[in-house]
């Protein structure tokens, strides 16, 4: 056996590599594939076969190769067989004799050459098998204007006479070629195809090339074109090509194993009873579609209006626009709405900066604007801006189209909208420096005298400088906010606590005994022992400790019986035996039991060294303890591995979109230098205008439209610093500067929501930022909140502090300051513990100290209200003036509340699915869309695609409520 099992061992061989290759067939059709094989053998290594090139025919590479292996034992003599099978698609595009000639391959380092083969491709005529036509039901249309369009294809069925057989219409259209052109009937082919349909063909009688009436199938595709420039219907080169069968027989077996031939036949149904038919050999045939002449006009330039765009047909329009209540300057979401029977594709946004009615009062950009298709609605969502104050109404949008039944130009309207335009406020900081209390006189606030105001001035304008130097382009790192400064408040703290034990080792030793064990007690108590019966009393109090049932009783009969009760009867024999000589040896001369003292002391801690690993023993066992240990495992471990594991697919999934966000936008350092420095640019162009038109602001009543056109150019101006600011964030540039200046250029065009969210992302780089702090609670008090979001006493704490140590102290003075104030407090009680001060001084530091602690703590509880001003993790924002919140993830679903000016509002985020985000406030917990709410996180991004393209003005972000 071990002779026969080394020769099976050593008995593998391999053959010598070999290649080859062939044709499946020497005849072809012009446009009809053969298949080329090319077969590589027993080789280790090999080169992919270069295609040769033959002029009339394609030779195209198809799919994977393939590969095999066989293992053969023949008189314990084993060979093995490998191979790689390359196919290729050879189509001959001309009549004509062909070969392919000699190809090189490489194998195992040899060159081998093929064979060259060769092939005749004829021309398949198509004869009266198959005949196309393309129908229209207009003889003129318009640019633009729809037309049905029928395509009818009538092809003869193939009759098997020797079997009386006759194939279906369904088996006749399932031989198209893939070469087939459908031209413009692809998407109604693509559309069947989706709800696994075909066209029906039904039997009809046709006359053929000799007059003859013959059966063929009729197979019938409808489409609607819009021509799309003047002069003759064309339906994209429409082109049916069909593998008509020359010779069907019985179809043969199938590999038991579910493994086809290479070229193996196509099988189609038989009636019942009846072998299963399959196509043997088939030729091409084809036919070019035959269309009516159908003329196409132009559409005409006589009383084309201004505002035309091409549109062709007959259509409505509809408007809607959020907010209704707005400061002049804010942006206006303005809905535009379509609907016609024209193609909905084709309908552009009417040319808003046309129409002097609306440019007159509203600013508005001159860039196409792209829409999308809902509900056979072609929708645009264009942003306006009030220029002034006293706006009552945005006026009627017009939308002209070319009507070809009336074949004139007409026009439509959309109803007026009313809207309130209210002044543009100058931001101040009373809000937030009164506390809340904005009725508080301006005199106290600004202080006395020109002195007070000046000194308000200049640290309020501080609030609204930006970060110019290029620093706030290089990304930092998030700023812990208990960094080790804190060590110095702690360590001495430690050096007192440790005068206090050494000072005290004397009561803590005294306390040590108390701690050990019941055995180490006893232990303890038979080492110091100096007769027999102390070592029993000392046992006789372990058992009553360990062993004993009776607590009421003290003898140690109680623990032996516990011990015996428990199963150890050997060893309580063994204790009961120790104790009974104790008591027996309390009597004898204490000279003759100097050594029976050893020896019982010795046995003595033997036996509770026994008892204690008994009593380990009759713990209960792991064999008990198993399933409910275990199952509690398994499940806890399972538990664990299922949040692992989603969480790492989280994760990399977080980080591919991120790593996909981060490519799409990928800035190199020149083009952030430059985009950087045209939000810069913009921001000081607002603050001018906005300086400006403070300063033009007289007493005079015709000066109101000026003042508040200029404040709406700075609002604008502040709209394109944010913008290219939020460019710079989602490139991946995180850094305090860069979000305080978001924050500002956000505030200031009245982005109330997206202001908050970029000042807690700057405070989270830079927690001690007293400016960034002020700046944040002043957007904050720009919030419309809701009565059930009332301030809790420490966000009012919040609050007040923040302004009071932007202006006088700093939130890292008041750390310092902490800091100073424990260091004295430990070091007054470190000398007091040291007794190094005179009786005298001892009261004076005492009340010294207790004032450095209170100190100490009160700025300690200050400074912490200061730096955690932060909202947490799962707080988010709205940034939209109106949301309406719903029952689940859809629009189909119930509104469940719906909010108007709630940018800014703060709701917490509970879940995010797909684009909808489930919200929880105190009042409403919903779904609302992603592209609504912000989080204060800035790793969160569920929210960050719709939001880039809102902000470049390609689609909004806000739900389309359905036209009234």
């Amino acid at each position: 056996m071990l002779m026969s099992g080394g020769l099976f061992a050593c008995a593998g061989v391999a053959d010598a590599a070999d290649v080859t290759a062939k044709l499946s067939s020497k005849e072809a059709y012009v446009g009809a594939s053969l298949t080329l094989q090319i077969q590589i053998q027993n080789a280790e290594k090999y080169e992919l076969p270069e295609l040769p090139i033959v002029e009339g025919v394609e030779i195209v590479r198809e799919g994977a190769p393939q590969q095999s292996r066989k293992v053969t034992v023949v008189n314990g003599r084993m060979t093995q067989e490998q191979s790689v099978t390359f196919l290729y698609r050879v189509t001959p595009t001309e009549a004509g004799s062909f070969e392919i000639p000699t190809m090189n391959i490489r194998a195992d380092g040899d060159v081998y050459r093929t064979e060259p083969m060769t092939f005749v491709a004829t021309t398949s005529e198509t004869g009266d098998l198959l005949f196309v036509e393309i129908e229209g039901e207009e003889r003129s249309v318009y640019v633009g204007e729809p037309i049905r369009l029928t395509l009818k294809i009538w092809l003869r069925p193939y009759r098997m006479m020797d079997q009386e057989l006759t194939l279906s219409d369904g088996d006749m259209w399932s031989m198209r070629s893939s070469q087939t052109e459908w031209g413009e009937f692809t998407k109604a082919l693509e559309e069947m195809r989706g709800m696994n349909q075909r066209p029906g063909g039904r039997s009809v009688l046709r006359e053929d090339q000799n007059g003859q009436s013959r059966e063929y199938y009729l197979y019938e595709v409808d489409a609607e074109i819009y021509p799309k420039k003047p002069g003759k219907v064309d339906a994209g080169g429409v082109e049916i090509v069909f593998n008509y069968p020359t010779e069907i027989g019985p179809a043969s077996r199938r590999n038991p194993l579910g493994m086809g031939l290479m070229f193996d036949d196509d099988f189609f149904r038989a009636p019942f009873g009846r072998p299963r038919f399959a196509v043997k050999k088939s030729r091409p045939i084809r036919a070019q579609a035959e269309i009516d002449s159908i003329d196409v006009l132009p559409i005409p330039t006589e009383g084309r209006p201004d505002g035309y765009n091409g549109a062709v047909g007959e259509y409505a329009i509809v408007t809607q626009a959020t907010p209704q209540s707005v400061e002049a300057g804010d942006a206006v979401k303005l809905k535009i709405g379509i609907t016609g029977d024209g193609p909905m594709e084709l309908v552009r946004c009417p040319p808003l900066s046309t129409m002097p009615e609306l440019t007159a009062d509203f600013k508005v950009s001159d860039q196409p604007l792209p829409g999308f298709v809902q509900d056979n609605m072609k929708v645009f969502a264009p942003t306006i801006r009030p220029k002034h104050e006293g706006v009552k109404e945005i006026p009627p949008i017009e939308f002209h189209f070319f009507n070809p039944e009336t074949e004139s130009f007409e026009v439509v309207r959309s109803k007026p909208i009313p809207l309130q335009v209210r002044a543009s406020e100058t931001l101040q900081l009373n809000s937030i420096v009164s506390n809340g209390d904005r009725t508080v006189d301006q005199d106290s606030l600004n202080g006395a005298g020109q002195g007070g105001q000046d000194a308000k001035d200049s640290w309020t304008a501080s609030l609204w400088e930006i970060h110019t130097s290029s620093d706030a382009l290089e990304n930092v790192p998030v700023r812990k906010s208990l960094s080790s400064w804190w060590l110095l408040t702690v360590w001495p703290g430690l050096v007192w606590l440790g005068l206090v034990v050494w000072q005290s080792r004397g009561r803590w030793m005294t306390w040590l005994p108390e701690w050990k064990s019941p055995a180490q007690k006893a232990v303890l108590a038979m080492q110091q022992a100096d007769d027999e019966f102390a070592i029993g009393q000392a046992m006789a109090m372990y058992l009553h400790r360990q062993f004993g049932s009776d607590e009421e009783s003290s003898s140690w009969l109680s623990g032996v019986g516990g011990v015996r009760a428990a199963g150890g009867y050997g060893l309580a024999a063994e204790v009961e035996s120790f104790l009974d000589r104790c008591e027996r040896e309390e009597t004898v001369i204490a000279s003759e039991s100097t050594t029976s003292i050893k020896e019982m002391r010795c046995r003595g801690m033997a036996l509770i060294e026994q008892l204690e690993s008994f009593r380990q023993q009759q713990r209960p066992s792991r064999k008990f303890q198993a399933k409910p240990i275990s199952a509690l495992q398994s499940h806890s471990v399972a538990r664990i591995l299922a949040w692992v594991l989603a969480g790492a697919s989280f994760v990399s999934a977080g980080n591919a979109l991120a790593s996909e966000a981060v490519e799409g936008m990928a800035l190199d350092q020149p083009s952030m230098a430059v985009l950087f420095q045209e939000a810069n640019q913009a921001y000081e162009r607002g603050m001018q205008r906005l300086e400006q038109s403070e300063s033009d602001a007289a007493p005079k009543k015709d000066s109101a439209g000026n003042v508040d056109s200029g404040q709406a150019a700075a609002k604008e101006k502040f709209s394109l610093a944010a913008t290219r600011y939020q460019t710079l964030v989602d490139a991946g540039v995180e850094n305090p500067q860069l979000y305080a200046n978001l924050g500002n250029a956000c505030l200031q065009s009245g982005q109330i929501g997206r202001a908050i969210v970029a000042y807690e992302r700057a405070l989270k780089w830079d927690p001690e930022n007293d400016s960034i702090r002020t700046r944040l609670w002043l957007a904050r008090d720009q919030v419309n909140e809701s009565t059930d979001l009332a301030l809790s006493w420490k966000r009012q704490a919040q609050r007040a502090i923040a302004p009071v140590l932007f202006r006088y102290w700093g939130s890292s003075h008041l750390r310092w300051s902490v800091v100073g104030f424990a260091l004295i407090f430990w070091a007054i009680l470190i000398l007091l513990r040291l007794r190094t001060l005179a009786p005298e001084t001892r009261r004076m530091a005492r009340s010294a100290a207790s004032f450095f602690a209170v100190m100490a703590v009160f700025g300690g509880v200050m400074w912490w209200l200061a730096i955690t001003g932060v909202s947490k993790e799962s707080t988010g924002y709205i940034v939209v003036d109106q949301v309406t919140v719903r029952t689940g993830d859809a629009e189909s679903f119930p509104a469940l509340v719906e909010w108007s000016e709630a940018d800014g509002r703060a709701v917490e985020i509970a879940q995010s699915r797909g684009d909808w985000v489930l919200i929880r406030t105190p009042s409403a917990t919903g779904w609302v869309p992603a592209d609504t709410v912000e989080s204060a996180d800035a790793t969160a991004s569920f929210h960050q695609l719709p939001t880039s393209l809102d902000r470049l003005g390609m689609l909004t972000g806000t739900v389309l409520f359905p036209f009234e």
